[in-house]
């Protein structure tokens, strides 16, 4: 059997190609808490407001769904796993973005 032909393992999602890159300058476009993940701030407390500046500084997948996640660093140095409806690109720019010419 080729490669090609070789079936896909079960419950495997294949990743999902990110809109953004990273060192793209974003904004957030809603309050982002602390879901836990960092353990110096409260549980629920505000990470970044509505409208905070940042720098996409990496480029992932959840494991699960396999959607993108972007680590942005935000004003301080935090920096914060963001899905892409969380933030939007600072300069308005709707690059990578299927169904939509650049």
């Amino acid at each position: 059997m080729t490669e090609a032909a070789t079936p896909a393992k079960p419950g495997f999602i294949p990743p999902r190609e990110p809109l953004y890159d990273w060192g793209l300058r974003v904004t957030v476009v809603e309050d982002l808490l602390n879901d836990g993940s960092h353990p110096q701030s409260a549980p629920g407390a505000l990470l970044a407001p509505r409208g905070t500046p940042g720098v996409i500084v990496r480029v992932g997948h959840t494991e699960e769904g396999n959607l993108p996640v972007y680590l942005v660093e935000l004003p301080g140095g935090t920096v914060v796993g963001c899905l892409e409806e969380e933030i939007t690109p600072s300069d308005g720019s709707r690059r990578n973005v299927p169904g939509v010419m650049a």
